[in-house]
């Protein structure tokens, strides 16, 4: 009897050895604490590792009964798809994850602590950071949004970043740092543009320094770089439809050069269009590719290129000084509209004869119209008003505006996308001025940027996204059908 229990001591001794030092497969999950010894864990298992961290910690509040902020964390499926205000988390870089931010604040009470419960364990917090660092890898291993074909690129002209959306989902899903690649911290993304398939895409980069480096970055699928053009001052960026080659003004207030640039996609090298003034921004194709449109808000005149040649002829506008922003084409190729931001007007025009351009009506939108888009249909064009917060409907039928939408979320409203189904329009607000407040401010942070969400069948906005601080213009991979001539 007495060598039983000799022998079954031996044995409980040797269990809590090993629940110590964790050469049990499971052992960090063993005792009173929900999570010891998770600083030591090797490979993260989500199951084993993260989600046993939620379901102790958090899904009285966020599990399947009424979530806070519509937040769940009963499960990997749950948590990528966000709360009612974007992602919980921003794979591959927890210091852009707002649950991180939420449970490690800089400066402040966390969560859960602020609402009077036990904080959350740097072990536990170091997990987490861990797990989106390497990816937010879910139970089939996996990083979430990998596969993602509906994306938008968001400019950010107050940080060197690009977020990443998933038009699908309306979650941001990926943020590319521009310090990564070897760029200042004055740089500055002012658009971006899609290949049709997504396996591509392209960002212009600015500085606020004029020394800095500058140019035509090209991205592959997995957000990393594989080529570029620099030079300086580049604008917005438009893809041929069909052709090898990529088309960039410049940005808005630029005294040089004065040129477009013609790129080669597939090497990204370049060639020069020269114009004759400075400022050359506004930038659209034609959806047979024939010819390329800009213009300048310094000097009222069109500029028109011929792409079989480049040869470049010229078209002057009428009326009060415009100064053209942007230009926007109907899928069928012979109507424009352009934003006029000193006039405060949308103008059209008909292009279906580039050779004999001819100028039709204004309308007043007021607050220095800046961006502007086509529905796939046509029937729709929506323009970004910054300076008065809203966004303008036109009836491309009746050439009319049919509406303006207002909204907290539309603050200092800039860049412009369609969904692939037309069947929402996403706007990028800077909010500089605060108009719209964050669902929790964080220290240093300041107001936050929004893209916001239209329904465009019933012209209501159906979510606000935060997004980071000077949200404005946007690229996709939208193909807008093209109708025969």
């Amino acid at each position: 009897m007495l060598a039983f229990i000799r022998n079954r001591s031996f044995w409980l001794y040797a269990i809590c050895w090993c629940a110590t030092v964790g050469i049990f497969s499971g052992c960090e999950l063993l005792g009173d604490d929900p999570t010891p010894g998770i600083g030591d864990v090797a490979d993260i298992k989500y199951e084993q590792h993260i989600q046993s961290i939620f379901d102790n910690r958090c899904v009285a509040c966020h599990g399947a009964s009424s979530p806070r902020a519509g937040l769940r964390l009963d499960g990997w499926t749950y948590l990528i798809q966000g709360s009612d205000f974007g992602e919980a988390i921003v794979p591959f870089s927890a210091h852009d994850s707002r649950l991180i931010k939420l449970i490690d604040p800089a400066g402040s009470i966390g969560h859960p602590q602020d609402l009077g419960q036990e904080k959350l364990s740097e072990d536990e917090i170091g997990l987490l950071k861990r797990w989106v660092d390497e990816g937010a890898v879910g139970p089939l291993g996996a990083s979430p949004f990998a596969s993602s074909l509906n994306l938008l690129y968001i400019a950010h002209d107050s940080e060197p970043i690009i977020s990443i959306v998933d038009t699908d989902a309306q979650v941001v899903v990926r943020r590319v740092h521009l310090e990564d690649y070897g760029f200042s911290e004055n740089a500055r993304a002012n658009h971006i543009a899609v290949e049709p398939d997504g396996s591509f895409w392209y960002a212009s980069i600015g500085s606020t320094r004029s020394s800095d480096v500058q140019g035509v970055v090209k991205f592959n699928r997995q957000n990393v770089m594989i080529g570029q053009f620099l030079t300086p001052n580049p604008g917005l960026i438009a893809l041929h439809p069909n052709q090898n080659v990529l088309y960039v003004s410049r940005t808005l207030l630029a005294s040089e050069p004065r040129s477009l640039l013609e790129i080669r996609r597939s090497d990204m090298l370049a060639l020069e269009i020269p114009t004759t003034f400075a400022g050359v921004h506004a930038l659209a194709i034609r959806p047979f590719g024939d010819y390329l449109f800009s213009s300048s808000v310094d000097v009222d005149q069109m500029v028109i290129v011929d792409l079989s040649n480049l040869n470049v002829f010229f078209f002057d506008i009428g009326g009060v000084k415009h100064g053209f922003g942007q230009f926007a084409i109907a899928p069928n190729g012979n109507r424009m509209w352009g934003t006029g931001m000193e006039s405060n007007t949308v103008t059209l025009f008909d292009i279906s004869n580039p050779f004999s351009v001819v100028q039709r009506q204004s309308l007043n939108v007021g607050g220095s119209p800046l961006d502007l888009t086509y529905l796939p249909d046509a029937s729709k064009v929506y323009v970004s008003v910054p300076n008065a917060n809203k966004i303008t409907v036109l009836n491309a039928y009746l050439d009319i505006v049919e509406r303006d939408i207002k909204h907290a979320g539309i603050s200092g409203p800039v860049g412009l996308a369609t969904s692939s189904d037309g069947k929402y329009v996403f706007v990028a607000n800077r909010n500089s001025t605060g108009s719209y407040q964050a669902r929790r401010p964080f220290p240093g942070e300041g107001f936050p940027g929004t893209l916001v969400v239209i329904d465009t069948a019933t012209d209501t906005v159906v979510k606000v996204i935060e997004i980071g601080s000077g949200a404005a213009m946007m690229g996709s991979r939208v193909v807008v059908p093209t109708f025969s001539q």
